[in-house]
């Protein structure tokens, strides 16, 4: 009977170690697959967009560095766990190393800088007061709470207090409130745009241009980007309130953060990507052109021509969903307004060559 209970304890031993293992193994595979893709998505950012805001420019560094430095503290803390420990006292295994408890403030800091900027983004584009406060003040609790679970690790680094009750709904309240917040974010853009899109018609400067098309694609990009990190967040929450003992919720814990920085550079990146023929580009006004405003006041073309003006809204809590082409120092504007305006100045177009 003895030896049947230590055979049984070693294999549930082994298979927690395998468990351990694997997950960890599979977390930091795609973590730092999602990473490489962070590094592209900067570079390129930096490489088309060099006349971005400062402040655009600084929120991407920020996002770029938290992301590198998460990607290393998992390292260091998978290289204490799996080679400084082998072989040492089961005690020591644990303890939860710093790096793992800094990490996880770093994801808590990615997610906090991540929705502040789709919070912004959402003030620009709607100038709704009561929407934007809501988005960031489910911001700042996921935050506040998140610093609360990196100050619980520090004061009780054992591997024992992630399972307790006590923080298991703690980190719940984190994953939750964040999650809530992407689908939030995620509603909104879609339905501005959708209201936008109600109004947008094509227009001409040398080729027709369908903002129809780019809108459509606009609101299919914005729920995939919601979508992806609420999905992870819940996947997050659910394994850890439900298998507090497993460590299924790891791989999602170290590409949750990525995920986010990911699609704050996808945004930025994405405007070159609305492009026709003769390489004029399309530009959302709400993705910080240089020199545009977000009533679509104008963009001057840096070359000493003449800067054409869209007119401002005069409601403030609808505005225009402007394009721009550039091309050959030339610069052009078409406001999403009514299909029937579009159709008026296709005709004066058409009338006046």
């Amino acid at each position: 009977m003895a030896s049947a209970s230590a055979a049984a304890q070693l294999a549930a031993l082994v298979a927690l170690i395998k468990q351990l293992f694997a997950t960890s193994f599979i977390g930091f595979a795609i973590a730092t697959t999602l990473t490489g893709i962070t590094v592209l998505q900067t570079y390129l950012y930096y490489r088309n967009y060099p006349k971005d805001h400062w402040g655009l420019k600084s929120t991407v560094a920020l996002l770029f560095v938290l992301d590198i430095l998460c990607t290393i503290f998992v390292a260091h803390s998978l290289y204490t766990y799996f080679v400084l420990n082998f072989e040492s006292s089961p005690t020591i295994d644990l303890i939860i190393p710093w790096s793992f408890s800094s990490e996880k403030f770093l994801v808590t800091l990615i997610t906090f800088v991540a929705q502040l900027f789709y919070t912004r983004t959402i003030w620009k584009i709607s100038g709704n007061a009561i929407i934007t406060g809501s988005v960031c003040i489910l911001a700042v609790i996921a935050f506040a709470l998140g610093i609360a679970t990196t100050v619980h690790l520090y004061q009780t680094p054992l591997a024992t207090s992630i399972s307790s009750r006590s923080f298991q709904i703690l980190s719940g309240m984190v994953q939750g409130f964040a999650a809530f917040n992407d689908v939030l974010i995620t509603v909104c853009l879609c339905t501005w745009l959708y209201q936008r899109k109600v109004g947008a018609g094509g227009w001409d400067a040398g080729h027709t241009f369908g903002t129809d098309k780019v809108i459509d694609t606009l609101i299919l990009y914005a729920v995939s980007r919601g979508v992806l990190t609420a999905i992870t967040q819940f996947l997050f929450l659910t394994l850890n309130l439900s298998l507090p003992h497993a460590t299924y919720w790891m791989p999602f814990q170290q590409m949750v953060g990525k995920l986010y920085v990911n699609s704050v550079l996808a945004t930025l990146n994405v405007r070159s990507t609305f492009s026709t023929v003769e390489n004029k580009q399309a530009t959302m006004v709400f993705a910080d052109v240089p020199g545009m405003t977000s009533t679509g006041t104008g963009l001057d073309s840096g070359t000493g021509g003449e800067s054409h003006t869209a007119s401002a809204p005069s409601d403030k809590r609808s505005k225009p969903l402007v394009f721009a082409t550039m091309s050959a120092g030339t610069v052009d504007f078409a406001s999403s307004q009514s299909r029937g305006s579009g159709e008026n100045s296709e005709k004066e177009t058409r009338d006046n060559p």
